[in-house]
């Protein structure tokens, strides 16, 4: 009887340890939670009463009325909103600030065509990085031309001018007539749907899409070990003794720091260059802006890691902090999905993140052909955003165990 009252003595002790430890608590119950909630609250415009949502661009250049017939078929499903746009917006899905999936261009003779039994074609520019709702908008347009084939419209207006000029006549048997005598006259496919990315992007694959977001986690993931270590040394005694030399504080952090971002560089380069050379990874036109955006990450990064050193008492306490933001600001920053399926509020709170500035460069590197000139806004958001952390970061930072 004495054993199971002695381990219940030493279970009690360490439980009234972990309650005491804010990072036990951080690791166990907030970050799950709140990874829980920014996760469903991110997806939820996606699976709005079980449908998915999108909205569409459109140009319609169709001068009869068959055209806009289409829009509206595409319109009626639920979870479709269209936008007119005029060609260029199209070609880029940019209209503004705001930038779209999927846009539908409907050429000037389309109804023409159309009516005439010909084949027509109609040009679909999609975003690569939409992973979910520029899929979903094709299937919608693929949906609605299939329900709108030329031969069906063929036949209806043979049908009315067939009965205009014989009202005595069965519409039935005039309207079978029709219809065999328009689907002879086909002889390719009546409405085709020729899809490409929007203009500036390449023929992509999946690790041009997946690997710019997790190699900036995973290089998040990297510079806390490194916040780890310098809280490891100051609670060894060995950064403190650093003092005695005739070297400033920001120095000695700035040093320390070096290390940590020629690692963090060499890492993700090394992602980079595995996911080129091994799965023909696209690494856009610039190799510069590159390697601008490769350099001004790692720098925000490291910058961001000394500063959680400075916040954090102990390397628990650094590790629940650390893996609690590091989820949050990749979930929020597009690391796990692309911005466009989240609602606008989570896309400008994804955007207080380093995840987020640092994708929107690299992805429009990589994704959407932009040269380095396009780039330098998000480098130097970045570069100011790691700037600020260090500088907060060296005032805070203690080199000594209090």
């Amino acid at each position: 009887m004495r054993l199971p009252r002695k381990l219940w003595f030493v279970a009690a002790k360490d439980v009234l340890i972990i309650a005491k430890d804010r990072g036990a608590w951080m690791s166990l119950l907030v970050t799950p939670l709140l990874v829980i909630v920014v996760v469903s609250l991110a997806l939820s415009p996606v699976y709005k009463g079980g449908t998915l949502h999108g909205t569409l661009l459109v140009t319609n250049h169709d001068t009869g009325s068959v055209g806009q017939q289409l829009v509206d078929a595409v319109a009626a499903n639920p979870g479709v909103t269209i936008q007119a746009a005029s060609n260029s917006e199209s070609e880029t899905l940019k209209q503004g600030s705001s930038t779209y999936a999927a846009s539908l261009v409907i050429p000037a003779d389309f109804s023409a065509k159309v009516q005439a039994g010909q084949s027509s074609q109609l040009q679909i520019y999609e975003d690569p990085n939409s992973t979910t709702s520029a899929p979903y908008l094709k299937g919608m347009i693929n949906s609605a031309v299939n329900r709108f084939s030329a031969v069906e419209v063929a036949a209806k207006v043979a049908v009315t001018e067939a009965l205009k000029q014989n009202p005595a006549a069965g519409a039935g048997a005039v309207a079978a007539d029709a219809t065999a005598a328009a689907g002879a006259q086909m002889s390719s496919q009546p409405i085709q749907v020729v899809s490409q990315p929007a203009a500036g992007a390449k023929e992509l694959n999946t690790f041009d899409i997946e690997t710019p977001g997790f190699a900036v986690m995973f290089l998040l993931f990297g510079v806390l070990n490194g916040a780890e270590g310098l809280l490891e040394e100051r609670d060894r005694g060995t950064l403190g003794r650093l003092l005695v030399a005739p070297i400033s504080k920001s120095a000695i952090l700035g040093g320390k720091q070096f290390m940590v971002l020629a690692l963090s560089i060499t890492q993700i380069t090394l992602l980079f260059a595995v996911g080129h050379f091994a799965f023909s990874m696209n690494t856009g036109n610039s190799r510069a802006g590159l390697a601008l955006m490769v350099a001004v990450t790692a720098f925000t990064a490291t910058a961001f890691g000394l500063l959680l050193a400075a916040v954090a008492r102990t390397r628990r306490q650094a590790q629940a902090i650390g893996i609690l933001t590091i989820l949050l600001m990749s979930a929020l920053g597009g690391s796990w999905w692309p911005l466009d399926i989240v609602p606008s509020f989570m896309q400008t709170l994804g955007h207080l993140t380093i995840n987020a500035w640092a994708l929107d460069g690299i992805k429009g590197l990589i994704l959407h052909g932009k040269d380095f000139y396009d780039i330098l806004p998000q480098a130097g958001v970045l570069f100011a955003y790691g700037s600020a952390c260090f500088l907060i970061g060296i005032k805070m930072f203690k080199f000594q165990k209090a």
